[in-house]
Parts: C-alpha cells; sequence; structure tokens
C-alpha cells in the first residue's frame, strides 16, 4: 500500500452481512454491477491497492476464493460486532494497519485509490473518507490497527452499537472527496443509479 506506508503490513477487512433491510432483504453483497458481485468488486481493489490478506465478515456465501471468511456473534449483530469479529483473526494481530470498506462501495476502486495514495498526517490514527456534505464515511477508510483495536475493545459488547462509537474516538486525517466516490447501495433508487452510472461507463 503507498503513501509512505508497507504493504508487507497492510490488511483489507470488508463488511458484508448486513440484512439489506432497505433493500427488501437482498443480500448486498451477492448483487451484480458490471457483471460482478458487489464484494468481489471490494475485494479485488483491496488486492489492487496492496492488501496482502482480506478478510470479509458475513456469511459463508458471500467470501470470494482466498479471502478469509469471519462471522459476528451474534449473525447481524452491526458493523461494529463484524469488525470485532475481524479483528480477532492472526491476520489483524500480525499487520499494522488496515483497509476498512463497506462492501456495497459503488466504486470501491475510487475509495481505495484515494486512501492508498495519501499519506499520514503526524499522529493521525486514521484516514477516513468525507462527502461533500460533511458526513463521515467510516467504512470508507485506513486505520492503524492498534488504535482501531483499542477503540473497539474499549467498549466490551458490541453488538448493536454503532460504529462511530468506537472510531470516532481517533485521531482522524479526513479526506474530503467526491460524492460519486463514495456512493453506496443501500435502496432500489441507488441500486438504479449505480447500474445507470456503470452502463454509462462501459460506452
Amino acid at each position: 500500500m503507498s503513501g509512505g506506508r508497507s504493504a508487507q503490513a497492510a490488511i483489507a477487512i470488508i463488511l458484508a452481512g448486513g440484512r439489506g433491510s432497505r433493500l427488501g432483504g437482498r443480500d448486498k453483497a451477492a448483487i451484480t454491477l458490471g457483471g460482478e458481485r458487489l464484494v468481489d468488486r471490494a475485494v479485488s481493489a483491496a488486492r489492487d491497492g496492496g492488501a496482502l490478506a482480506v478478510i470479509v465478515a458475513g456469511p459463508a456465501a458471500a467470501v470470494p476464493p482466498g479471502c478469509i471468511g469471519v462471522r459476528e456473534e451474534p449473525a447481524y449483530g452491526g458493523p461494529l460486532a463484524a469488525l470485532a469479529a475481524a479483528l480477532e483473526r492472526p491476520e489483524a494481530a500480525t499487520a499494522t494497519e488496515t483497509l476498512l470498506l463497506s462492501c456495497d462501495l459503488v466504486d470501491p476502486a475510487a475509495v481505495v485509490g484515494r486512501l492508498s495514495g495519501a499519506r499520514w498526517p503526524a499522529g493521525a490514527d486514521a484516514l477516513v473518507l468525507r462527502d461533500p456534505d460533511g458526513r463521515e464515511q467510516w467504512l470508507a477508510g485506513r486505520y492503524r490497527l492498534a488504535p482501531l483495536r483499542e477503540g473497539v475493545t474499549a467498549l466490551g459488547a458490541v453488538s448493536g452499537l454503532p460504529i462511530r462509537q468506537a472510531l470516532s474516538g481517533l485521531r482522524i486525517a479526513w479526506l474530503d472527496t467526491a460524492a460519486d466516490d463514495v456512493a453506496d447501495i443501500d435502496t432500489p433508487e441507488d441500486l438504479d443509479r449505480a447500474r445507470a452510472r456503470s452502463e454509462l461507463g462501459a460506452d
């Protein structure tokens, strides 16, 4: 991974276990865009960005070949519980930094490119993208694993807690970016827009 950090120390954690309730219960990871599952697009972007191990938190069907699968307990315990499960893997214990991505990013390559090309400011624990409206995109970030783990473990039981509760105490370097770069798929309308955008890009 670039930006002054060693690729040897980098992993990626991709969260792929949500219920997709605003999509009528559809499995987000299995939704296709441009002929690829969303989770496969995120994994490819992470690998292209230098991640030597990719941990996918979600059901077994969401875990692409060559990735490490984990599942939060209880299932559907939320993204923070999924992150906590991923951090228990030995790959996370030996690495120094991680990409943290949601599987439903429309353009994960743009997210990873922005994060991988940035340099760590002195004292920062994380680089996190922020959209033009000022919304923090916690699942489009690059984190030092030691403070990330400390933020999660300090909470104790994490099932059902919002992920920002563990991450907002970190020293964050915000990277402002275009809305399209951090677009995700939460609703049928989001999916329609993403597919229209994908078709335009293929022309």
